[in-house]
């Protein structure tokens, strides 16, 4: 019986060579200009076989005698075998027929999983109810099956080849014959995310899942309304899925144009708010649960049942739970587009941590900008959100009720016209939005000829659907300028101009808008508006021209057309500025690190400079330390300011601590001059152990916050650390991702060798027993 565990174990190993020795294809898979001849090693393997079908390979399917040609699109599955053992199955497909200007996505699967009778999930199969929207489909299922998910780049390069889970995904779009599939990587199919960068416009480098959307509503329309819709919000904050246009093939048939878009889950609400993925609730339609609990939602519409809105303090008390101002800009974007689903599909979140607050996340455009009305522009959709109905599609009760209590406050109503105004002005102003349809739209429309045919439409009717979202985004704005004034009672507009300083100069806060450059906008008379003005450290403003206000924020109602210009002088700057700077900043020091925080100071002037009066201060405590004797900072020396008289600091009774969770440091000169000043946040807590920040050369701005490197606290020395502060969070988590991954990796080792130890040492004992 030995021998037979030996010949287990060598199984194993076998198996394992046969795994790691990897089967390999030449060339891989990808965009090809010309037919190529695809070749299939494994070295040692005694026989390989293959399928052209999706399904997999087995020693019953074709084997694997000589190249493979591929003159059109094909997609290869193989499997090597040694001693009778098989390798994995490997995927690659070609696509050689002819160019492609978008990414490609291949989902490979088991045939019957999408087309079977009994499980396919594209197919009606037994249990469809006769009529529409044919419940108890197959496609109404929540099944989930094995797939190989390929994405290739615009280039053709390969972003991504690996195992993962698919599903059917969406509403009534199920129904369509070109269906939505989310795909998501699970651990038991191989990796537990897809790493690569799907969407450009996120920092994010890997993802849990995605989504492969068939446009709902706007199938074998524009195939654009819901992307361009939520692309056309984006810059008003609220949330929204990324896009990007892709072609699709399933198991090598043409499947069209479709979204990738993300998938909302924890996974995303984690990777782009920032939120703890296991303390998060995300709800649907009316209070029904997606993740977590509905507790605090059923809390916040209690509490907008019971309390008075019109009381400024039960308005503050909501803003602590509620973003008031996100709820707003949803709003606005849900009118604007004339969405005939928002009182269905929406989703809304809010993490179970103090301080949280209900966040709403702008979703499923397809049934808007005019899809089944070609006069939605005049649409009075504002209306119709703020009016009470019982009707129970599109806009039931549940659904208006959230909009019409906040416009219950003064406030919160001067708000949302001023916001409305904002976004007329400038994110949803008809240039605006007809130069991103027209981007969008010419960036797919060399493949719609392809989509079109394949789908049993024309390219005639994609140009007529085009014309109508042009018509509708042209026309929109006009009508809801007067959709607001017959709604809220209202004036005229007036014009309103602000002459900007200069963004290097100040920061400008208009309504809700963040203004980087001068400004001229419609705005309603009678409406107070709000303006803030913020100057940067070289500056200040000393009045505004033509008002009597000095304040850096005014409100201010028009009457008429009005001219804004805030007046901003450079301040008196010190003699020193630019000369004595804050070279080094230590904050986070370990258990052992005796030496306190300390700042570091460094004349790169030529002449010798006495720090008598002169103040460092943080951002809690505007006194300050004050030099109270006569020190001498010689040209290029350094001084260190501390807290404790380790290392020999010159200066040991810094009276304030720096906090990990970021600062600004400042430094004035004895006649309260501004001489320099850095400012860093809390993107360091990740790093353990004790560190500084580092002008990364003394001629550097401390200002940009890529001048700041981290290095090993060098006090009284020269700066030696040099790795920018993203290349050492980013050095720091792949180490600690490597010691967790070579742990996993032994702990599995281990656990191995032991059963084979415990299976041999039995296997031992019997045999005495026997014999």
């Amino acid at each position: 019986m030995l021998k037979w565990s030996l010949y287990f174990l060598s199984l194993c190993l076998v198996q394992s060579t046969l795994s790691a020795q990897k089967l390999k294809y030449y060339p891989t898979g990808g965009k090809f200009e010309a037919p190529v001849y695809v070749k299939l090693v494994a070295d040692s393997a005694e026989s390989i076989y293959y399928t052209l079908d999706g399904s997999a390979p087995h020693s019953g399917t074709t084997l694997y005698v000589d190249s493979i040609y591929v003159q059109d699109v094909a997609v290869i599955r193989a499997v090597a075998y040694q001693n009778g053992v098989r390798s994995k199955v490997k995927t690659q497909s070609y696509f050689c027929d002819r160019a492609y200007d978008l990414p490609i996505i291949s989902i490979v699967s088991e045939p019957g999983n999408f087309w079977s009778y009994d499980k396919g999930i594209f197919e009606k199969g037994c249990c469809a109810d006769s009529t529409m929207p044919y419940y108890g489909a197959n496609f109404w299922k929540s099944w989930e099956y094995e797939c190989n998910v390929e994405l290739y780049s615009k280039k053709g390069k390969k972003c991504f080849n690996q195992l993962a889970g698919m599903s059917l995904f969406g509403g009534y779009s199920r129904m369509l014959p070109q269906k939505s599939l989310a795909i998501i990587a699970r651990s038991k199919y191989g990796k537990k995310r897809f790493e690569y960068p799907i969407f450009k416009e996120r920092k994010n480098k890997k993802y849990k899942s995605f989504i492969i959307r068939n446009s709902g509503g706007d199938f074998k329309r524009t195939q654009l309304r819901d992307a361009f819709m939520t692309q056309l919000a984006k810059p008003t904050g609220v949330a929204v899925q990324a896009y990007e246009p892709a072609i699709v093939f399933i198991n090598g048939r043409y499947w069209g144009i479709q979204n990738l878009r993300e998938k909302i889950s924890e996974h995303y609400l984690a990777a782009n708010f920032d939120v703890d993925k296991d303390k998060v609730d995300i709800l649907r339609h009316n209070g029904v649960k997606r993740h977590g609990y509905s507790t605090q939602y059923k809390f916040l519409l209690k509490f907008l049942r019971t309390q008075d809105l019109t009381l400024e303090t039960v308005k503050d008390s909501l803003g602590k739970f509620m973003d008031l101002h996100d709820y707003i800009r949803y709003n606005i974007s849900e009118v604007y587009s004339d969405n005939k689903d928002a009182g269905g599909n929406i989703r809304y979140f809010k993490e179970r941590k103090p301080k949280a607050k209900w966040r709403w996340i702008f979703y499923d455009l397809d049934m808007g900008l005019s899809n089944d009305d070609r006069t939605g522009y005049a649409s009075n959709t504002l209306g119709k959100f703020t009016t009470f109905s019982n009707e129970k599609w599109p806009n039931p009760g549940w659904s208006t009720f959230i909009i019409r209590t906040l416009l219950q406050n003064e406030d919160l109503k001067v708000q949302y016209i001023n916001t409305f105004s904002d976004y007329l002005n400038t994110y949803f102003h008809a240039d605006t939005a007809l130069r991103l349809w027209h981007k969008m739209s010419k960036k797919i429309e060399n493949e719609i000829p392809y989509h079109q045919k394949r789908w049993g439409a024309n390219v005639k009717n994609w140009e007529d659907n085009l014309a109508i979202v042009e018509k509708f985004v042209r026309l929109r704005p006009e009508h809801l300028w007067q959709h607001l004034k017959i709604k809220f009672e209202l004036d005229t507009t007036v014009q309103i101009e602000f002459t900007h300083p200069g963004d290097s100069v100040c920061d400008v806060t208009f309504n809700s808008l963040q203004l980087k450059e001068s400004y001229s906008g419609l705005y309603f008379k009678g409406i107070p508006q709000t303006i803030k003005v913020k100057p940067k450290h070289d500056y200040e403003l000393i009045g505004w021209e033509g008002l009597a206000e000095k304040t850096e924020k005014i409100v201010f109602t028009a009457d008429q057309a009005m001219q804004l210009k805030p007046i901003i002088v450079a301040k008196d700057s010190s003699e020193y500025r630019h000369q004595i700077i804050i070279n080094e900043v230590s904050f986070n020091q370990v258990d052992s690190d005796t030496t306190g925080d300390w700042i570091e100071l460094y004349n790169r002037s030529n002449e010798s400079v006495d720090l008598y009066q002169w103040r460092v201060t943080d951002r809690s405590f505007k006194k300050g330390y004050v030099i109270e004797e006569h020190i001498t900072l010689k040209p290029n020396d350094l001084l260190v300011i501390g807290s404790t008289a380790v290392n020999g600091f010159q200066i040991t009774d810094l009276n304030f601590g720096l906090s990990k969770k970021g600062e600004q440091i400042k430094v004035y000169d004895a006649n309260g001059f501004l001489v320099d000043v850095m400012k860093y946040n809390n993107e360091f807590a990740v790093i353990d152990s004790s560190f500084s920040l580092a002008l990364i050369h003394v001629d550097s701005l401390g200002l940009r916050p890529d001048n700041w490197v981290v290095e090993a606290v060098t006090p009284g020395m020269d700066n030696n650390g040099y790795l920018s502060i993203l290349e050492t969070l980013k050095f720091e988590k792949e180490a600690k991702e490597r010691q967790e991954r070579w742990l996993m990796i032994g702990g599995v080792a281990l656990t191995v060798f032991v059963l084979l130890f415990i299976f041999i040492r039995r296997r031992k004992k019997k045999v005495v027993v026997e014999e």
